[in-house]
């Protein structure tokens, strides 16, 4: 096995970097270290019908889908990535208007009702968040789109959770710290930006970082099973979780063996 351990601070498990179907991972995971999983984020393809290319003109992922395969292929990776999960573990789902409500059905389904049912404690459905990302174009025929939308849920009944906080804007907690709410007002990234790797649809760390402060703790594993541009797995290096990612294209992983200072180690070829 081609792992990669880098400095994961008590984490049961050491990092990997699988290239290939993350079914495939997610089979070869639950079947060596299944509930050991803290917290997944999830940044699937959209279904907008587009090639993405990264800035210098390579072909970084399709986001092209016939018929029902799109909800296929997320009902596999939901139902899997759940046994994945620890008892008290967390998945975020990030979507935009194109999938939100589709998603959000299949997830009520597949992890539970939760807080949208008779007992707020149930497993399952906890918040839809709302990322107010800013930049982006307009249009005179609609409202502009700066907005996409995170689901959390949990597996079980109990669930790890510090809440973000935020400085307050109110006159009465003027220099004080309140929790964040349900809407986050965090900037994308713009052209200029040091973070910015060149991978399309990159997130900023500020988002990732909010996201693993707040469900996981040191030493937990976080698991990314379309990481794109690796953000989740820097973010989780930075925070000194252990992280397992895994993406279909050859952009992405050279992307994120860049980013983390892998260049000279193997990824599992799946």
């Amino acid at each position: 096995m081609l792992g990669v351990v880098l400095n994961n601070r008590g984490a049961k498990y050491g990092n990997r970097l699988f290239h290939g179907d993350n079914r495939a991972a997610l089979g070869r995971l639950i079947e060596d270290q299944p509930e050991s999983v803290r917290l997944i984020y999830i940044d699937p393809p959209f279904d907008t019908g587009l090639s993405w290319s990264t800035t210098d003109g390579a072909t970084a992922y399709s986001d092209k889908f016939e018929g029902d395969s799109y909800m296929k292929m997320m009902r596999a990776v939901l139902t899997m990535a759940r046994k994945l999960l620890t008892p008290d573990g967390s998945i975020f789902l990030h979507c935009d208007f194109r999938r939100a409500h589709h998603i959000a059905v299949l997830c009520d389904e597949i992890f539970g009702e939760g807080a949208r049912g008779d007992s707020a404690k149930a497993p399952g459905f906890r918040n839809e968040i709302v990322w107010l990302y800013g930049l982006g174009g307009s249009s005179p025929s609609w409202y502009p789109r700066k907005h996409d939308t995170i689901y959390w849920y949990t597996k079980g009944a109990k669930w790890h959770f510090v809440p973000p906080m935020i400085p307050a804007t109110s006159n009465r907690l003027k220099g004080k710290l309140k929790k964040a709410p349900d809407w986050w007002e965090i900037p994308s990234l713009n052209n200029m930006s040091k973070e910015r790797s060149g991978y399309p649809t990159q997130k900023p760390l500020a988002l990732l970082e909010r996201i693993i402060e707040a469900h996981s703790e040191e030493g937990d594993m976080v698991a990314d099973l379309f990481c794109g541009s690796g953000t989740t797995l820097v973010a989780a290096e930075k925070l000194g979780r252990g992280w397992i990612g895994c993406d279909l294209g050859e952009q992405s992983l050279r992307t994120c063996r860049e980013r983390l200072g892998l260049a000279d180690y193997s990824v599992e070829i799946i």
